[in-house]
């Protein structure tokens, strides 16, 4: 209470400061305009300084109110404010001299309304200026701590490099002082940032480190640096034991339009999903100097498999996707963004295609695989079952038949919550799926057991801004002005980050050993509705309405992670959970596909939407009955 007492009082008093100030510059501006103007003869000022002055005050003082310039703090004084400044001063300068015009004094120099209109603003320009340099040369600079100020590396000269620089130059409390600054720039070589010289390249931070003993800690100042690159950076201070801290540009915490923003927003924070990246050192174990090869590699899933298996120095990776754009897009992301000696190549090709996947397998001999190629979007898929058996099946039953006779030791496939107790095309595919990766490590396993051949499967729900996602549809949405559509108020679904699901998607790498199922403790399913509320108050949208349309064919209102049968168990790793599966060894899932994909020509996708959810209903009813302990788990 007190505090804010004396918080009360110093802003009682703070506008009649800031009044009487522009009074007297004002007076200043005046008097030193009719001294200019009669060459300091005093006898001759003097009669000029009555009512001249007095409107003068009045005019200027009506004028600083309307252009509010006597708010604010004179400290954090800009252009802006000059700009209100020379307004306020031509209104006011314009209102006296129409009073002059009209009152007509004798012999009233009109000179002295020129000068003084210059002197005025100069005086409370610079005035504000000096303030402004005081309290960053003097205030600011007062350190809170006497310990001596540590040397940091600035990466990136561009506007948040500048601001960086300038504010820890400005706010010497922090004990920081900028030693050099790296950036790619070539027009910035040699250059300065606030007196900080640019010393050379980001390729360069570890001969710089090598040679700055000093140097305590690396910020990285931009923003849109590629993700591979960071991690390049990262790994160069980790070598050399020095913490690299990660600056957001400004401009993307509060000063860009949200509707202007051409990335896809993030929605971790406002859905509550946790960020954190774990098991590095697992991980790290299991992949490196490995060759992987990724299928997929284009998708969303698939791209960021890509820049996190990177991360952890394999030998050699191979992207494969059967999207032209899309393979194109994340070789070119990664295209001299990676300098470490990682033989990368990116095949165009289908996971269809045994043939050519078996050469392509033959010649790089990829160690791991993570299988990320499938169609997803379920309404899409309702009405071209053939593709989706074509893709997720067969492609799958394909990868892992080339991937047994080629020495590969470990296939990881990426399968959805939706093949649990499906209803959907594409979630009686990818269930599908599950069954044979189960069986080809049963049955292609044994045939090859000198290989080690091994497979596991990753299961999760949602992925934020993934392609096809809600996240993306409702920013799409909210930017065109509306209205959202959601399919039913209850809807609800699992949501985790693409980093998230990529992070289990490795990890499955390292524990997998017998075609077991792992999945993420992914919390509470939220609502679908609560989603788009969160979305439009994020963009600060209340006049956008939310529609409901009906539930889609295939769609359920709520999704499981695990099915009957399916017993939870917790892994040696945090939040991470295997799945134990009642045995289903009288369903021979590869002469079933067989015994489909020599019809399939001539089947209708309605056929082969039948063939594919009576083959599920088989599945399920070959499960043993469970115990009840079991069952209650299964559903836990």
């Amino acid at each position: 209470m007190l505090k804010r007492f004396y918080v009360g009082v110093i802003l009682g008093y703070r506008l009649p400061l800031i009044l009487i100030l522009n009074a007297c510059l004002t007076l200043a501006g005046y008097t030193l305009a009719a001294c200019l103007r009669f060459d300091f003869d005093w006898s001759e000022v003097v009669p000029f300084l009555g009512f001249p002055v007095l409107f003068l005050l009045l005019y200027r003082a009506s004028a600083y109110t309307y252009y509010e310039l006597n708010q604010g703090y004179w400290r954090y004084s800009s252009t802006r404010d000059l700009v209100g400044i020379i307004k306020a001063h031509v209104a006011s300068t314009t209102a006296l001299a129409a009073t002059i015009a009209i009152l007509r004094p004798a012999v009233f120099p009109r000179s002295i309304l020129f000068i003084e209109f210059v002197l005025s603003i100069l005086l409370q320009g610079g005035a504000r200026l000096l303030v402004r340099l005081l309290c960053e040369r003097f205030i600011s600079g007062i350190p809170r701590f006497a310990n001596r100020a540590r040397d940091v590396l600035i990466l990136g000269a561009g506007d948040s490099g500048h601001l960086l620089v300038k504010n820890i130059l400005q706010q010497r409390r922090l004990s920081y002082h900028p030693v050099a600054v790296l950036d790619d720039n070539d027009n910035l070589q040699g250059a300065d940032v606030f007196g900080v010289r640019v010393v050379g390249r980001l390729a360069d931070l570890r001969r710089i480190l090598s040679s700055s003993p000093t140097v305590a800690a690396v910020i990285l100042a931009i923003p849109s640096l590629a993700r591979t690159r960071v991690s390049d950076m990262e790994a160069v201070c980790a070598e050399i034991h020095i913490p690299l801290k990660r600056l957001q540009s400004f401009e993307d915490i509060a000063c860009v339009d949200v509707f202007d923003q051409k990335e896809p927003i993030s929605v971790e924070s406002i859905l509550q999903r946790e960020n954190h990246i774990e098991h590095e050192e697992a991980i790290r174990a299991a992949l490196q100097g490995k060759r992987i090869l990724i299928t997929g590699a284009g998708g969303s899933i698939g791209s960021e498999i890509v820049r996190q298996v990177l991360h952890f120095q394999p030998s050699a990776v191979t992207l494969v996707d059967n999207s032209e754009y899309n393979l194109y897009r994340i070789e070119r992301e990664l295209k001299g963004h990676h300098s470490s000696p990682i033989r990368m190549r990116a095949s165009l090709n289908s996971v269809a295609d045994e043939k050519r996947m078996l050469r392509l397998l033959l010649d790089e001999r990829p160690e791991i695989v993570f299988h990320a190629a499938a169609y997803k979007h379920v309404p899409l898929l309702e009405a071209n079952a053939y593709h989706a058996f074509l893709n997720n099946v067969i492609g799958t039953r394909n990868l892992l038949k080339v991937a047994a006779q080629s020495g590969v030791r470990h296939v990881v496939m990426i399968s959805t919550d939706k093949a649990v107790e499906p209803e959907s095309i594409m979630g009686c595919t990818k269930r599908v799926a599950e069954l044979l990766v189960q069986e080809y490590w049963r049955g292609a396993a044994r045939e090859h057991s000198d290989s080690g051949f091994s497979t596991s499967i990753v299961r999760f729900g949602n992925v934020i801004n993934s392609n096809g996602s809600v996240v993306p549809l409702f920013r799409e949405q909210i930017l065109s002005g509306g209205p959202i559509t959601v399919t039913h108020p209850d809807m609800e679904r699992y949501f985790m980050s693409i980093r998230e699901a990529v992070r289990l998607v490795l990890m499955a790498g390292t524990l997998g050993q017998s075609g077991e199922i792992y999945l993420l403790d992914m919390g509470k399913p939220i609502k679908i509705a609560e989603v788009a509320k969160k979305m439009l108050a994020l963009y600060g949208r209340r006049d956008i309405p939310i529609v409901y349309t009906g539930i889609r064919p295939g769609e359920k209102l709520t999704e499981q992670l695990s099915a009957y049968g399916e017993d939870k168990q917790q892994t040696p790793l945090r939040k991470i959970y295997r799945l134990k599966q009642k045995s289903t060894d009288c369903i021979d899932v590869r002469r079933w596909i067989v015994e489909v994909e020599e019809r399939m020509a001539n089947l209708s996708d309605e056929e082969i939407a039948h063939e594919l959810r009576s083959f599920i209903t088989a599945s399920i009813a070959s499960i043993p009955l469970a115990e009840p302990s079991d069952s209650a788990a299964a559903r836990a």
